[in-house]
Protein backbone atom coordinates (compact mmCIF):
# COMPACT_ATOMS: atom_id res chain seq x y z
CA UNK A 1 0.00 0.00 0.00
CA UNK A 2 1.29 3.90 -1.07
CA UNK A 3 1.32 6.44 1.24
CA UNK A 4 2.47 9.68 0.26
CA UNK A 5 2.17 12.61 2.66
CA UNK A 6 2.01 16.46 0.84
CA UNK A 7 2.08 19.35 2.99
CA UNK A 8 2.28 23.35 2.65
CA UNK A 9 1.96 26.38 4.66
CA UNK A 10 -0.06 29.21 2.54
CA UNK A 11 0.88 32.67 2.40
CA UNK A 12 -1.51 33.39 5.17
CA UNK A 13 0.27 31.34 7.96
CA UNK A 14 -2.70 28.08 7.21
CA UNK A 15 -0.48 24.94 7.37
CA UNK A 16 -2.29 21.56 5.41
CA UNK A 17 -1.05 18.54 5.40
CA UNK A 18 -2.81 16.07 2.88
CA UNK A 19 -1.96 12.31 2.75
CA UNK A 20 -3.02 9.80 -0.27
CA UNK A 21 -3.20 6.20 0.61
CA UNK A 22 -4.15 3.42 -1.09
CA UNK A 23 -2.95 0.88 -4.06
CA UNK A 24 -3.58 3.04 -6.64
CA UNK A 25 -2.82 6.31 -6.09
CA UNK A 26 -0.86 7.81 -9.90
CA UNK A 27 0.88 10.66 -10.97
CA UNK A 28 -2.51 12.61 -11.98
CA UNK A 29 -3.92 12.37 -8.38
CA UNK A 30 -0.70 13.84 -7.18
CA UNK A 31 -1.00 16.60 -9.78
CA UNK A 32 -4.55 17.47 -8.99
CA UNK A 33 -3.17 17.96 -5.53
CA UNK A 34 -0.48 19.75 -6.42
CA UNK A 35 -2.67 21.74 -8.17
CA UNK A 36 -4.89 22.28 -5.55
CA UNK A 37 -2.23 23.73 -3.34
CA UNK A 38 -1.20 26.33 -6.01
CA UNK A 39 -4.64 27.57 -5.99
CA UNK A 40 -4.98 28.15 -2.37
CA UNK A 41 -1.13 29.82 -2.25
CA UNK A 42 -1.98 32.26 -4.60
CA UNK A 43 -3.42 35.46 -4.31
CA UNK A 44 -6.88 36.46 -4.98
CA UNK A 45 -7.76 36.98 -8.06
CA UNK A 46 -10.57 39.45 -8.90
CA UNK A 47 -10.58 39.03 -12.73
CA UNK A 48 -13.47 36.89 -13.93
CA UNK A 49 -12.33 33.17 -15.48
CA UNK A 50 -12.24 33.19 -19.03
CA UNK A 51 -14.77 30.91 -20.97
CA UNK A 52 -12.62 27.92 -21.83
CA UNK A 53 -10.46 28.11 -18.23
CA UNK A 54 -13.84 27.29 -16.57
CA UNK A 55 -14.50 24.80 -19.19
CA UNK A 56 -12.03 23.23 -18.76
CA UNK A 57 -12.03 23.08 -14.57
CA UNK A 58 -15.62 20.98 -14.73
CA UNK A 59 -13.56 18.58 -17.26
CA UNK A 60 -11.28 18.41 -14.78
CA UNK A 61 -13.45 18.04 -11.76
CA UNK A 62 -16.36 15.60 -13.58
CA UNK A 63 -14.62 13.35 -16.17
CA UNK A 64 -10.50 13.45 -14.78
CA UNK A 65 -11.30 10.12 -13.87
CA UNK A 66 -11.21 9.48 -17.65
CA UNK A 67 -14.47 8.55 -18.08
CA UNK A 68 -15.50 9.33 -21.80
CA UNK A 69 -18.30 12.45 -21.96
CA UNK A 70 -19.73 14.25 -25.26
CA UNK A 71 -20.08 17.70 -25.75
CA UNK A 72 -23.51 17.56 -24.83
CA UNK A 73 -22.96 16.32 -21.50
CA UNK A 74 -20.05 18.51 -21.07
CA UNK A 75 -23.01 21.82 -21.54
CA UNK A 76 -25.23 20.27 -19.59
CA UNK A 77 -22.34 19.94 -16.78
CA UNK A 78 -22.18 23.65 -17.19
CA UNK A 79 -25.40 24.49 -17.49
CA UNK A 80 -26.69 22.31 -14.24
CA UNK A 81 -23.12 23.33 -12.31
CA UNK A 82 -22.60 26.92 -12.86
CA UNK A 83 -25.55 28.42 -14.45
CA UNK A 84 -23.73 28.88 -17.87
CA UNK A 85 -25.64 29.14 -20.72
CA UNK A 86 -23.36 28.34 -23.87
CA UNK A 87 -24.04 27.31 -26.97
CA UNK A 88 -22.89 23.58 -27.79
CA UNK A 89 -21.21 24.27 -31.18
CA UNK A 90 -19.10 26.96 -28.80
CA UNK A 91 -18.51 23.64 -25.77
CA UNK A 92 -17.46 21.92 -29.25
CA UNK A 93 -14.86 24.54 -30.69
CA UNK A 94 -13.59 24.47 -26.95
CA UNK A 95 -12.98 20.64 -27.15
CA UNK A 96 -11.37 20.53 -30.46
CA UNK A 97 -9.13 23.04 -29.22
CA UNK A 98 -7.80 21.15 -26.20
CA UNK A 99 -8.12 17.75 -28.24
CA UNK A 100 -5.54 19.72 -31.18
CA UNK A 101 -3.15 21.14 -27.88
CA UNK A 102 -3.15 17.63 -27.00
CA UNK A 103 -5.19 17.43 -23.65
CA UNK A 104 -8.26 15.08 -24.71
CA UNK A 105 -8.79 12.28 -26.27
CA UNK A 106 -11.46 11.60 -28.52
CA UNK A 107 -13.47 8.54 -30.46
CA UNK A 108 -15.80 8.72 -33.39
CA UNK A 109 -19.35 7.03 -31.79
CA UNK A 110 -21.58 6.19 -34.55
CA UNK A 111 -24.89 7.97 -34.41
CA UNK A 112 -23.97 9.90 -31.39
CA UNK A 113 -20.82 12.34 -32.70
CA UNK A 114 -17.72 12.12 -31.10
CA UNK A 115 -16.58 11.47 -27.94
CA UNK A 116 -14.07 12.68 -25.49
CA UNK A 117 -11.76 11.47 -22.33
CA UNK A 118 -8.81 13.61 -20.69
CA UNK A 119 -5.71 12.32 -21.11
CA UNK A 120 -3.34 10.91 -18.42
CA UNK A 121 -2.01 13.70 -16.59
CA UNK A 122 -3.33 16.37 -17.86
CA UNK A 123 -5.23 18.21 -15.42
CA UNK A 124 -3.34 21.72 -16.09
CA UNK A 125 -4.53 24.24 -18.75
CA UNK A 126 -1.43 25.14 -20.18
Amino acid sequence: MVKIKIEDVLPSGERISITLEGREVNKRRIMQILDLLKIMGSPPSFKEEKLGETIWRIIVENYGDGSWFTSRELLLSLERELGINVKLNTVATYLLRFYRRGLLERDKVSGYGIKYRLKAFSTTLT
